[in-house]
């Protein structure tokens, strides 16, 4: 606590420049990463919180230092943020818990939204939500954890509802073709997913997962 208040002090101050209040701040996040590894044979509960703790720090690190201090552009924000939920799903994975495949979801949701300049460029939004829809997908089905899957499809169907809703009928021709394309791709991806996945697990609610489907 002591050193929370120094730090706040030293800021408050202009003691620590931009680059140095964002540097806190990932090492903060390491140093909960190094705890949560420290604990996490005797304590994977416990571990695994401060493994989503470090994420949301790395998060919310990153978005501060693009949308306050400008230090990167969004581009390098962007790929910082990818790599950020890259990284969460490979701890989803090392630590066998379900709960930080759905924080690394949740996150990897939020980068577009984080990074957001208000261009309103919903070609890459849609292709970025694409790639991250096949790697969720492919991560729920090795694992078969389908709360990733309904928590992707979920916030997929939102993103992609409000956008259209806030944007019809003003949208172009062109773009109507383009948004009638990604969601057919979008369900061609949840189908061919769910189907593999009824066939590799023959699962015993079959009904919801063609239901799903």
């Amino acid at each position: 606590l002591g050193i929370s208040f120094f730090v706040k002090y030293a800021i408050d101050q202009n003691w620590i420049n931009e680059t140095a209040r964002v540097a806190i701040g990932i090492l903060a996040g390491i140093i909960l990463l190094g705890f949560s590894q420290y604990l996490h044979r005797d304590y994977k509960a416990f571990s695994s919180i401060l493994v989503a703790g470090a994420i949301t720090v790395f998060y919310f690190t990153i978005g501060y230092g693009f949308h306050v201090y400008q230090l990167y552009s969004q581009t390098t924000a962007f790929i910082i943020m990818v790599i950020i939920t890259a990284f969460s799903s490979l701890l989803s994975l090392y630590y066998d818990r379900q709960e930080l495949a759905v924080l690394s979801t949740i996150g990897g949701f939020a980068v577009p939204f984080m990074v957001s300049t208000g261009d309103g460029n919903y070609v890459v939004l849609f292709t970025y939500l694409l790639i991250l829809n096949l790697g969720l997908l492919i991560l729920s089905y090795f694992k078969s954890w389908d709360i990733v899957k309904m928590v992707s499809f979920a916030f997929t169907f939102i993103i992609y509802g409000a956008w259209y809703i806030n944007n019809y009928p003003a949208i172009s021709h062109t773009a109507h073709n383009n948004a009638l394309l990604f969601i057919t791709l979008f369900y061609l991806l949840y189908l061919i997913m769910n189907v593999l996945d009824v066939v590799k697990n023959r699962p015993i609610h079959l009904g919801f997962k063609i239901g799903f489907l």
